[in-house]
C-alpha cells in the first residue's frame, strides 16, 4: 500500500495568547526568521475559531516552519496543562541543532521553561537509524507547548532525519511526537495511510525520561512512522503496555487552547481519502488547511486520529 503521506512534516501549528514573547522566544532566542504574517481568512475561523486572527509563518530559507496562530482570547489556556508526557495526543515538537549548549545556555539567560539541562542517551536500531548518541535539552515555549532540541553528538550508520547546517542555532522542526496509549490507535496510520514503525525501539534511559519530564520508571515504545524507510518525520510513543497502572487522559488538539495544534504534511492520492479516514476511525474536520510556506488558503484534508490528534495533509 502506497502512503498519502509525502516526505517529512512541513508545518506545525502553535496557538499563542501572548504575541511578541512567542516571537522572541521563537526569533530571537532560538534563531528563526521572520517568514511572513496574513489575517486568518472568515473561511478559516469557521473552522478553526473565531478567535484566531493572525498566521505567522516562521522557520529558516528552506524546510519545515512553524504557524503561531495569534488568538484574542486571552484567557486560553495550553491544551495539556497538567498532563504527563503518557497522556495521549499530539505532545512534543522536536527540532535539531549544532551546538545544544550553546542553545541551552541562551534559554537559561532568558529565563525560559527549562525542563532539565542537556542530558545524552543513546539509541541504535536498523538502517536507517543506526547507533546514535544524542543530547538534548527539553523547554517549554510561552504558550505551554513543549519542545526538544537535539544535537546528534555521535553516529554510525543511518541517515540524518535533518539537514545539518552551521549557519543557524536551531533547525527547522524536524520529528513530531504523538503520545499514544495503544497499538491499536497507531495502527489508525497504517489502515488509513499505509504508515507503520519503520523503526520501534524500547526507550527506558533515565536520561530521557528525565527530558521529557516523566515520572520515575517510566518506559515507551519509540517509533519512527514511515513507508518502509523512515521519511515522516512522524515519532509516535506507545505507553500502554509498558505502564499498565497510569491513568491515562486524553488530551485532544485544541485550537481555542494554546500550545501545539496540529501538524502539516505533504499529501498525494487525496481523492477519497475522506471515506478511508472515517472508515478506518478518524474524523474529518475540513478539506480547507492553515496557511503554508508557499500559499495562504491551501487545500486538502484536516483531520482527526484516534489520540486526538489533528493532522493535515496538503494537496
Amino acid at each position: 500500500m502506497d502512503t498519502n503521506f509525502t516526505g517529512t512534516t512541513i508545518a506545525v501549528s502553535i496557538v499563542t495568547a501572548s504575541r511578541d514573547t512567542s516571537l522572541r522566544f521563537y526569533i530571537d532566542i532560538l534563531g528563526y526568521q521572520l517568514i511572513r504574517s496574513s489575517p486568518i481568512t472568515e473561511q478559516q475561523k469557521i473552522i478553526y475559531g473565531q478567535s484566531l486572527t493572525e498566521c505567522i509563518l516562521i522557520g529558516h530559507d528552506k524546510g519545515s516552519i512553524i504557524r503561531l496562530l495569534v488568538t484574542q482570547d486571552k484567557d486560553a489556556t495550553p491544551n495539556r496543562l497538567g498532563a504527563a508526557p503518557l497522556d495521549t495526543g499530539l505532545c512534543v515538537l522536536e527540532a535539531g541543532s549544532p551546538d545544544v549548549d550553546k542553545v541551552y545556555n541562551r534559554l537559561i539567560k532568558n529565563r525560559c521553561g527549562v525542563i532539565s539541562r542537556p542530558k545524552s542517551f543513546s539509541v541504535e536500531g536498523p538502517e536507517p537509524l543506526g547507533f546514535m548518541v544524542m543530547k538534548a535539552v527539553g523547554v517549554f515555549g510561552p504558550s505551554g507547548e513543549q519542545l526538544f532540541i537535539t544535537q546528534i553528538t555521535e553516529r554510525e550508520g543511518g541517515t540524518p532525519l535533518w539537514e545539518l547546517r552551521d549557519d543557524i542555532d536551531v533547525f527547522p522542526p524536524g520529528n513530531i511526537v504523538f503520545s499514544l496509549k495503544t497499538r491499536e490507535q497507531q495502527a489508525f496510520y497504517k489502515e488509513a495511510f499505509g504508515i507503520s514503525p519503520s523503526i520501534d525501539l524500547l526507550l527506558d534511559q533515565p536520561e530521557a525520561v528525565e527530558l521529557m519530564g516523566g515520572p520515575f520508571g517510566m518506559s515507551f515504545r519509540m517509533c519512527l512512522m514511515g513507508n518502509g524507510m523512515y521519511k515522516t518525520g512522524m515519532e509516535q510513543h506507545v505507553y500502554g503496555p509498558l505502564n499498565p497502572n497510569h491513568n491515562f487522559k486524553k488530551y485532544p488538539s485544541d485550537f481555542s487552547k494554546t500550545g501545539l495544534a496540529s501538524a502539516c504534511w505533504k499529501g498525494q492520492n487525496l481523492e477519497n481519502i475522506e471515506a478511508t479516514i472515517i472508515k478506518c476511525g478518524g474524523e474529518i474536520i475540513s478539506d480547507i488547511l492553515l496557511p503554508l510556506r508557499d500559499n495562504d488558503t491551501p487545500s486538502g484534508v484536516v483531520f482527526r486520529g484516534k489520540a486526538g490528534e489533528i493532522v493535515e495533509l496538503a494537496a
